[in-house]
């Protein structure tokens, strides 16, 4: 009898530590499991929805600072084409001033309808956490040292540093500068297009949209032909540009890309250290 009753208790409790194992089971390791599921469901929906948009946007970028950086100072990135009335092209020829106005604001449309993706991937990504090795991580890798390049102030060591042109977008205004440029139809939210943009930049009603706009093209305006570190922060630009395209999407990239990116890569610091 009395191992009747210890083979019963013995059995009972089993079967309550199986029930218990079995809810831990449940509870904890497949509740864990859900939810590093919905994870990686959230990072492959995010990368779907902004890998060509990111992509697009910073190769058209990278296409202008590259030609920018090629002519340096290039004539058409002087801030007086903003003040001329010139409704339509008079000749075919580069020294139009419609041309020239044109060629102006695309470029500071193209630097901020690339923040403005930026800005849109950043919420969408700002409670989610990657692997280290996920191609998202290293599309933030390359979106960092693109900040970096806009933000950092003394990128290298110069002992004439105070003689130089430098002009910075802090980390805070490039997010402000594409908060500006976003523009939200219900549950949508995309990067506005360049009519919209035109008649918002150049327009005569002054609002926050567009003061942020001006903080972004500063950045590009009169440039100078000699000590001018913008012209470096280009170049690093065209680098990293082309870096996070290779992370997001590389069958974007084309040979010319490539080379532009090695032209580039030459560091600011071993070239301007030379020239000390």
């Amino acid at each position: 009898m009395n191992n009747l009753l210890s083979f019963t208790v013995v059995a009972a409790l089993v079967t309550t530590a199986g029930t218990l194992l079995g809810l831990v089971l449940k509870e904890v390791l497949f509740a864990r499991s859900f939810e590093q599921w919905k994870l990686r469901q959230s990072l492959r929906e995010v990368s779907r929805k902004y890998r060509e948009p990111i992509a697009l946007s910073a190769l058209e970028l990278a296409n202008r600072l590259s030609r920018i950086c090629d002519s340096y100072p290039p004539e058409y990135l002087d801030s007086q084409l903003l003040n001329i009335d010139a409704p339509k092209s008079a000749v075919n020829s580069a020294d139009d001033p419609y041309y020239k106005r044109q060629m102006l604001v695309s470029s500071v449309y193209r630097l901020s309808s690339f923040l403005g993706w930026i800005e849109l991937y950043r919420q969408d990504t700002a409670f989610l956490e990657p692997d280290a090795k996920s191609a998202i991580s290293r599309v933030s890798t390359a979106i960092y040292a693109l900040r970096a390049d806009l933000a950092d102030d003394q990128l290298i060591d110069k002992r004439d540093w105070e003689k130089w042109r430098d002009v910075l977008i802090f980390r805070e205004e490039q997010r402000a500068i594409g908060e500006s440029m976003i523009s939200t139809s219900g549950a949508n939210r995309t990067v506005i297009g360049f009519s919209e943009f035109w008649d918002l930049f150049l327009g005569d009603v002054p609002t926050s949209r567009r003061r942020w706009l001006n903080v972004g093209s500063v950045f590009l305006l009169d440039p100078q032909p000699e000590k001018d570190f913008r012209l470096e922060r280009m170049k690093r630009m065209v680098v990293h540009l082309v870096d996070l395209v290779e992370c997001a999407a590389p069958g974007r990239l084309r040979e010319e890309h490539l080379r532009a990116r090695e032209k580039w890569r030459y560091s600011t610091a071993e070239r301007l250290t030379d020239n000390l």
